[in-house]
């Protein structure tokens, strides 16, 4: 559920355009099914996947075109064209392999960057040596900062035009490839002096309050509903959700997914309503769970279209897809 339910990522645009493995490689580690690019000759990149890296160059790195090293090769789903991923994006000078700019700093959030895979929000040359690497992968790239900045460089980052840039990329999580039809797993019951779910098949259609407490509590509940059989979701990574929410002793829903179609959000990064974020890590993918949200994990004191200040809010989450299946 974004803020109203998600709010944008704060990071530089000067940075990054218009807009957990280990790996310690001057050479790339191989992989039978990964394209490993090319070595860019002179360059060192050391330290754990999700790590600040280390970068180090024996001798300045120069390029006339962007050259694609993989550092690691990750085992998860790939990166696609058109589709989001979360990067951690770490950029140093070729000339000496000095920090110029990175996600890794508080200052820039000291989280991913959610990015959604095209032109437009992240620079060509990046997209295109990122489609297709797995997640958990370490990608370095090595180009021409006049091609990738422009003319005037980028000079609010250290680097001229005429200087050669060396992207090490994360590729920390991606939007999930299987996506479940519903829940699966073992079934159990909505516990007394809750709402009971409507359904129809496997979409909830509604949620009937008429046995339900009159006043909720006033701490977060995380009612499973169905199990769900595969692989946990993981803090900072891209979720794929059906969703259903209703003010609670409500009447109709303020938002859902089931009558359209499943949704992908970023989730433990901060971006969603604290209920979300602190309810659903740790569960696997198939699963159905309710989520009664007081109002200091939801909107707290500011009204949300269809949703007055101060509510609870309740919901029905199915995890239908997680980034490592």
């Amino acid at each position: 559920m974004r803020r109203r339910l998600l709010a944008l990522s704060v990071v530089s645009l000067l940075l990054f355009g218009s807009a957990a493995c280990g790996g310690d490689s001057g050479k790339p580690s191989s992989s039978a099914s990964v394209d490993m690019g090319d070595t860019i000759t002179g360059l060192k990149v050391s330290g754990d996947i999700g790590t600040a890296p280390k970068v180090s160059v024996s001798k300045p790195i120069t390029v006339d075109k962007p050259v694609i090293q993989v550092i690691k090769a990750g085992t998860g789903a790939p990166v696609q064209t058109g589709q989001e991923a979360l990067l951690h994006i770490y950029i140093a000078k070729g000339k000496d392999g000095s920090k110029a700019a990175t996600t890794y700093d508080q200052s820039a959030g000291g989280q991913p960057l959610d990015v959604h895979m095209d032109e437009s929000q992240l620079f060509k040359q990046v997209v295109d040596a990122l489609v297709g690497k797995p997640q958990g992968s370490r990608v370095a790239i090595a180009a021409p900062v006049k091609a990738i900045y422009g003319a005037r460089g980028a000079s609010q980052i250290g680097l001229k035009a005429s200087d050669t840039a060396i992207f090490v990329v994360d590729v920390m999580s991606v939007t999930p490839k299987t996506v479940l039809n519903g829940p699966t797993g073992a079934s159990h019951d909505v516990p007394a002096g809750l709402p009971t779910v409507k359904s129809s098949g496997a979409k909830v259609t509604g949620l009937d309050f008429a046995k339900a407490a009159k006043k909720p509590g006033t701490k977060l509940q995380v009612i499973p509903l169905r199990d769900g059989t595969g692989p946990k979701v993981r803090a900072q990574s891209l979720v794929t959700f059906n969703y259903f929410g209703e003010v609670y002793g409500g009447t109709k829903p303020f938002d859902e997914s089931f009558s359209k179609q499943p949704v992908t959000f970023a989730l433990g990064m901060h971006k969603l309503i604290q209920g979300w974020d602190k309810g659903l890590v740790g569960l696997k993918a198939g699963s159905r769970v309710m989520l009664v949200v007081p109002p200091g994990e939801g909107y707290g004191s500011a009204a949300q279209q269809n949703i007055p200040a101060n509510s609870t809010l309740v919901f029905v989450v199915d995890i239908l897809g997680v980034d490592n299946s």
